[in-house]
C-alpha cells in the first residue's frame, strides 16, 4: 500500500509542478497579448478591462490561483482569436487524438510484442536478423518521413487510402476507418522498433535466469518454462517501455496530426503557438503533460502489480 500512495502523491506533486512551469513559461512570452488583440486600436482602459478578463492583471501569485481554481472547475478561459472558450474548442479534438493513439498503441503492439518473441525465440538466425534490421531502420526514419512514405505508397501510388484528413464516424464509419488507418500505422510502426528490443532483450535475459535453468533441471520443457517463467518476468520491462512510448507519442501527436491533416489537438496546438493564442496553448501544453504523467503513473502501478518485489523495495 505504502508504494502506491508514494507513486499516486508522485505523480500528483507533478501534475502541480508542470502546471506551475506551464503557467509561468506562458507569462515569460514577451509582450501585451491585449495590446495585440486590439491592435491600432488600442486604448489603456479597454486594454486594462481586456487583461482583467484573461486574467492577466494581479501578481504572479494571484494570476496563478485564479487560474488552477478555474481549471479545477473545468473553466480553462477564452481563445484570444474567436472569443470561443478553451475547454469547447480543445474537448472534441482531444477526443480525437485519444482515438488516434489508442488505435496506434493497439497497432504497436500488435506488432511489437509477436516480433520480440519471434526474434528472441530465433536468436542468430535469418528471423531474428529480419526483424532487427526493421526495428533499427523504425528507428533511424523520423515520424514525420515516415507518415509520407505511407502517404506516397498507399494513397498516391496504390490510391487505397485517403492521404489525410478525417470523417466522423457517425456519418460514414467506413471512410472513418480508412482515414484512420494510416495514422494508426505510423503510429504503431514507430512505437514498435524499440517495444520489440526491449521484448527480445528481457526475454533472452529471463532465459539465462536461475529459475529458468531450475525449471529446465525439473524436466519441463522449454514452452512450458516460457509460458510459466519467461513471458511472466519479461513482461515487466516491457510494460514500462509502453507506457514511455505512449507518453513520448502525446508529444508525436504534434507531428502526425499535421502530416494527415487530422483535426486532434496535436493540430490545434500548432496553429495556437503560430497564431500566439496563450490560453489554447496554456491548456493544450497542460493536457499534454498531464496526459504522459497519468500514463506513466498508471505503468508504475501496473509494474508493482505485476512485479511484488517492486512493492517491498
Amino acid at each position: 500500500m505504502k508504494y502506491y500512495v508514494l507513486r499516486i502523491t508522485g505523480g500528483l506533486l507533478t501534475i502541480f509542478v508542470s502546471s506551475l512551469l506551464v503557467f509561468s513559461l506562458i507569462r515569460l512570452i514577451p509582450g501585451d497579448p491585449a495590446a495585440e488583440l486590439m491592435g491600432l486600436a488600442f486604448d489603456p482602459e479597454l486594454a486594462r478591462l481586456m487583461r482583467i478578463r484573461l486574467g492577466l492583471e494581479g501578481s504572479f501569485v494571484q494570476q496563478y490561483l485564479a487560474w488552477i481554481t478555474a481549471v479545477f472547475h473545468g473553466d480553462f478561459g477564452y481563445s484570444f482569436i474567436n472569443g470561443a472558450p478553451v475547454g469547447q474548442e480543445i474537448g472534441d479534438r482531444l477526443i480525437r487524438t485519444i482515438q488516434l493513439l489508442i488505435g496506434g498503441v493497439f497497432v504497436g503492439i500488435l506488432i511489437s510484442i509477436p516480433a520480440g518473441i519471434v526474434s528472441a525465440g530465433n536468436k542468430g538466425k535469418w528471423q531474428d536478423g529480419g526483424i532487427m534490421a526493421f526495428t533499427t531502420l523504425m528507428l533511424s526514419i523520423p515520424q514525420f518521413v515516415l507518415g509520407i512514405f505511407l502517404i506516397y505508397i498507399f494513397a498516391v501510388k496504390l490510391h487505397l487510402l485517403p492521404a489525410g484528413g478525417w470523417t466522423d464516424p457517425n456519418d460514414d464509419f467506413v471512410q472513418w476507418l480508412k482515414s484512420m488507418v494510416l495514422p494508426w500505422l505510423c503510429v504503431g510502426m514507430a512505437m514498435s522498433a524499440f517495444t520489440s528490443r526491449v521484448l527480445r532483450s528481457s526475454i533472452l535475459d529471463a532465459k539465462n535466469m536461475d529459475y529458468t535453468r531450475t525449471a529446465r533441471s525439473w524436466g519441463l520443457s522449454e514452452k512450458e518454462i516460457s509460458r510459466k517463467h519467461v513471458y511472466k518476468n519479461a513482461s515487466a520491462p516491457t510494460l514500462t517501455v509502453i507506457g514511455l512510448e505512449i507518453g513520448y507519442l502525446l508529444g508525436g501527436a504534434f507531428v502526425i496530426e499535421n502530416v494527415f491533416a487530422y483535426p486532434g489537438i496535436g493540430q490545434l496546438t500548432v496553429k495556437a503557438i503560430s497564431q500566439r493564442d496563450y490560453p489554447m496553448i496554456q491548456t493544450s501544453i497542460l493536457i499534454f503533460a498531464t496526459g504522459f504523467i497519468l500514463v506513466n503513473l498508471i505503468v508504475d502501478l501496473a509494474y508493482g502489480f505485476i512485479d511484488p518485489r517492486i512493492r517491498q523495495q
